[in-house]
């Protein structure tokens, strides 16, 4: 008898004509004979000693093959349990965009609140005289979100080095949520 692991779940059982004529005689080699579930439970045992895939413990397919020459082949596959998935939170993506002024500020803000399913969040900060709203958004909406930013504000990219100083030499005036509570602060000057 040979074993052979063919994957993380499953075994190739090799019986040669010789050693199946003496582990299973010729009359009881129909299927459901108490025999051929006996030589079935057996060779499986053997899979699993030899693999240490644990069989015993899982659902099992079973796949007999005879050869020409008398000899059979078992494949036995565990059915391993699916892996639950987790739910992968959407992508983010990170914009900003500057204002040099207060009101246009807030037009946008007005607007990105109908899009407020799509907002992460959103920061405030007052940077070189200009007030620079970020965003961090799903990558789904960030088209939409982007178009509104850049009809009332002009661009301010946000690469690691720009985010650093806006960090750095930036006041931050608003750290989460400045999109709705600058809707808030309406007829207040910043």
């Amino acid at each position: 008898m040979t074993v052979q692991r063919l994957s993380a779940g499953s075994v190739k059982v090799q019986l040669s004509a010789d050693e199946l004529n003496v582990l299973l005689p010729e009359s009881a080699r129909t299927p459901e004979s108490p025999q051929m579930l006996r030589l079935i439970s057996f060779m499986l045992e053997k899979a699993e000693a030899a693999s240490g895939i644990p069989f015993s413990s899982l659902p099992v397919t079973v796949e007999l093959l005879t050869a020409a020459d008398g000899s059979l082949a078992a494949y036995f596959t565990a059915q391993m349990p699916a892996v639950p998935q987790k739910k992968h939170e959407p992508k983010i993506v990170r914009l900003a965009a500057r204002f040099s002024a207060d009101e246009p500020l807030r037009q946008c803000c007005i607007l990105l609140y109908d899009e407020a399913d799509a907002l992460r969040n959103s920061m405030l900060y007052r940077y070189q005289q200009q007030f620079v709203l970020y965003l961090k958004v799903k990558r789904e909406k960030s088209a939409c979100i982007r178009h509104i930013l850049a009809e009332h504000g002009s661009a301010y990219r946000m690469s690691v080095l720009n985010r650093a100083r806006l960090s750095e030499y930036g006041r931050c005036l608003i750290e989460k949520d400045a999109v709705q509570k600058l809707i808030a602060l309406r007829g207040v000057t910043l």
